[in-house]
């Protein structure tokens, strides 16, 4: 099993647009690609001091074939869809997590 994390960091003031826009839109989009088992999206609990809030979506893909499908196929464009939608208000990494 596969665990590829993104972790998405942003103001306040943005969460309800950003957490029903993830719920209705994109999230919805990945799991088109057929490529993943399940997804999780929460938020992080963690203490910011420039009150900033912290989300996190978990992809969990049963192959390696299967994230090198959606890394190379999918993920260029759902980093496009998210990047229109929220430009320079969201900031965002990946990581990646195998079961050994």
């Amino acid at each position: 099993m596969l665990l590829y994390n993104t972790s998405y960091l942003f103001d306040q003031e943005l969460e309800k647009e950003f957490v029903e826009w993830m719920k209705i839109k994109f999230i919805p989009l990945l799991k088109e690609t057929g490529t993943f088992s399940k997804s999780y999206f929460c938020k992080v609990m963690v203490a910011q001091e420039d009150g900033g809030l912290t989300y996190s979506l978990q992809l969990l893909f049963n192959t390696p074939e299967q994230l090198e499908k959606y890394i190379n196929s999918f993920e260029p464009r759902t980093k496009a869809v998210f990047g229109a939608r929220f430009q320079n208000q969201v900031i965002s990494f990946s990581s990646l997590l195998q079961e050994v």
